[in-house]
């Protein structure tokens, strides 16, 4: 019988074939060959893969996106002061998506066993395994060490992406890796990756012109199972008329996971174009074709971060490619005027987005929020102050019966009587005591007769369950303090839930909290937790658990229009996976990412592309930048995440293949 040694080679009895005496040393691998292991049926690493073999990573890459489908839920939501959406939830846009990418991890590891059982499991020789694995090990840590175990497992509400999802993400890189062998294979990837693209860039253009495919009867039965086409009527999106939201369900993700893909389109059409008659001119015109839908798309979308990445990509390619994009000066002009003709059309969508980017950037006055808590005395919500200039709130804590607020620097402490609701005692920071004159012609509203708080009317009020208040308006907006006997004095938020307020540890962007759409005020909450996760993070997807909800004067400060608007996710990838798998998570993928910049720069450094498999995999190298570098400003979503590790393992098994061709040629 044939055995295998330890590498997974076949030793040959010599017994068998007395004729041809062969040693009986068992036949190892070399340090230097393609494989860190490889068994004895092993393909060589430039023999095509067989497309059933890449199944799971062709899905996961390319078809997972386009998932959409209504999935009722429940979870203990009713814990949280900041939220009443119930424990009863619906999703359309992540669930399957979540449920999709695990499933396709385990047809991958399935595949992998029958590799392994039929002798032609192998493991191609690469540095990347390391960071793979250590990322693997911090996410587990950072589940079991997790507050929020159940929602650390399969992620937040509407977004899914826990801890079975994140290690999903590492096997099918690790698939894709070591199942893209050839030209053949990575074609395989990249087509059905069109075929995807083709269908999302076209409800884009759809959705853009209003007629949204998922506004449809049609639209509404595909996504929702037959049980619920009763209520079809009752189903609406929170999405604004011709905004471009495709399957992904924020205008955001679209351009995120677009500039995966432009510069991979664009780098086919350069290629098409200058292979001259050796390529068809209905495949340049498809090429063409499919780069505008995309750049259709990315423009329409209004996401200022699509378009920072885009930037980069063409820094990056100009540097790189240095002289070879004078001799692409065709296609590269012919793109040049698709970009133009595309951003003239859909001028009055991008301006807005780029002019409200300049003004965050340069700093705007924050608006007064509209929403505000019930009010309980309407003398009070009826008196005029002056907003013209709004005043800005440092901080206000609840302490015992105290409140404690401090108004353009200067403190003030309103201490309460649990026993008499009437009567309150104002004292400034030097404990010196502050009158107060009641307004004329109200019942129960009074002044500060102190300048420092001349923006300030107070007042006493109860609701109809009896509970007593004490108000402080302060620039037209109320803020009510319940007072209850037997307990500490609480805001009364706008839910109607009585929460205790502290000081909340801020850094940066105190004069541009709407800085990137509100990215100010929410990095500047972000940055302080990043501090207890240096090492394990709190769990995967838990971000919203640990933001401070309770953080009203920020919100008031920064402008926001609703004072209890939920901050689920920082609109940063990086400091999403910081809080939720730690920091260390993060630097071994910063790893993972550079190591492949770095050999692809290597590769490509002021290199002409010449076969498709070198063209591919520059245009991925480049999206791959691009959509890091839009990663500042956008989240990790189960949406755009697989083509991302999809795409980056197939850039991988490219460079591992050029890497060969190299050191054949040398």
């Amino acid at each position: 019988m044939a055995k295998i040694n330890k590498q997974g080679s076949k030793a040959v009895d010599s017994k068998q074939n007395p004729k041809n005496k062969i040693s009986a040393k068992p036949i190892t691998l070399k340090k230097n060959t393609d494989y860190s292991y490889a068994m004895s049926m092993a393909p060589r690493i430039n023999d095509d893969m067989h497309w059933l073999q890449l199944a799971p990573a062709i899905f996961f890459t390319t078809f997972i996106i386009m998932i959409v489908r209504l999935h009722q839920y429940q979870r203990p939501m009713n814990q949280f002061y900041w939220t009443n959406s119930g424990n009863n939830l619906v999703d359309f846009f992540s669930y399957y998506k979540m449920v999709a990418i695990i499933i396709c991890t385990v047809f991958a590891l399935v595949f992998l066993l029958y590799r392994i059982f039929s002798q032609s499991f192998f493991i191609k020789r690469t540095s990347y395994y390391m960071p793979m694995i250590i990322y693997m090990i911090l996410v587990l840590s950072s589940h079991l060490m997790s507050d929020y175990k159940d929602f650390a497992l399969l992620g937040w509400n509407d977004r899914f992406e826990g801890t079975i999802t994140l290690l999903s993400y590492m096997v099918m890189l690790f698939f894709v890796i070591n199942s893209v062998n050839t030209e053949k294979n990575i074609k395989l990837i990249i087509y059905s990756t069109v075929c995807s693209s083709i269908v999302l860039s076209l409800l884009g253009v759809s959705q853009a012109l209003n007629h949204d495919l998922f506004k449809t009867t049609f639209g509404k039965k595909l996504i929702t199972p037959s049980w619920f086409w009763n209520q079809l009527n009752n189903l609406t999106f929170n999405f604004k008329n011709k905004e471009i939201y495709q399957t992904v369900y924020n205008i955001n993700y679209v351009s995120f996971y677009l500039t995966l893909l432009i510069p991979l389109f664009g780098l086919l059409f350069i290629r098409s174009v200058m292979s001259g008659k050796k390529e068809s001119l209905w495949k340049q015109i498809f090429w063409g074709a499919l780069f505008s839908l995309n750049m259709y798309n990315l423009i329409g979308s209004q996401s200022s971060g699509g378009f920072l990445g885009m930037a980069v990509v063409v820094l990056i390619a100009i540097i790189l490619l240095n002289k070879t994009i004078l001799k692409w000066w065709k296609p590269v002009a012919v793109l040049l005027v698709i970009t133009v003709l595309v951003g003239s059309i859909t001028y009055e969508r991008w301006m807005p987005e780029l002019s409200g980017a300049a003004h965050s950037v340069l700093g705007i006055e924050n608006k007064i929020p509209q929403d505000q808590s019930v009010t309980l005395d309407s003398s009070i919500s009826s008196l005029p102050t002056d907003s013209s200039t709004k005043g800005y709130i440092d901080y206000i804590e609840t302490k015992g019966n105290n409140i404690i607020l401090s108004y353009e620097g200067n403190e003030v402490t309103f201490t309460t009587y649990p026993e008499n609701p009437l009567a309150v005692k104002i004292t400034d920071s030097a404990g010196n005591d502050i009158d107060i004159t009641k307004i004329e012609n109200s019942k129960a509203s009074f002044t500060l007769n102190d300048a420092r708080f001349k923006a300030f009317i107070i007042g006493p009020a109860q609701d109809t369950a009896g509970i007593n208040y004490f108000i402080v308006k302060i620039d037209d907006f109320e803020w009510d303090f319940a007072i209850i006997k037997g307990q500490d004095i609480k805001y009364r938020n706008t839910l109607g839930n009585l929460v205790s307020l502290n000081k909340v540890e801020h850094i940066g962007w105190k004069n541009n909290q709407d800085f990137g759409s509100g990215r100010g005020y929410i990095w500047s909450r972000t940055i302080p937790m990043m501090k207890e996760t240096v090492f394990i993070g709190h769990g995967a997807d838990t971000y919203c658990l640990y933001f401070p909800h309770n953080d009203y004067v920020g919100k008031y400060n920064a402008g926001w229009s609703s004072m209890n608007l939920i901050v689920d996710k920082p609109h940063n990838m990086y400091m999403g996976a910081w809080i939720g798998t730690g920091g260390l998570s993060v630097l071994s993928l910063l790893v993972l990412w550079f190591m492949y910049i770095f050999q692809c720069i290597k590769l490509f450094w002021k290199r002409k592309p010449d076969t498709f498999t070198e063209y591919a995999g520059l245009g991925i190298f480049l999206g791959i930048c691009g959509f890091l570098v839009s990663g500042l400003v956008d989240d990790s979503t189960v949406s755009v995440m697989p083509m991302f590790y999809g795409l980056l393992g197939t850039g991988i098994a490219i460079n591992i293949i050029l890497k060969k061709q190299i050191i054949k040629v040398d």
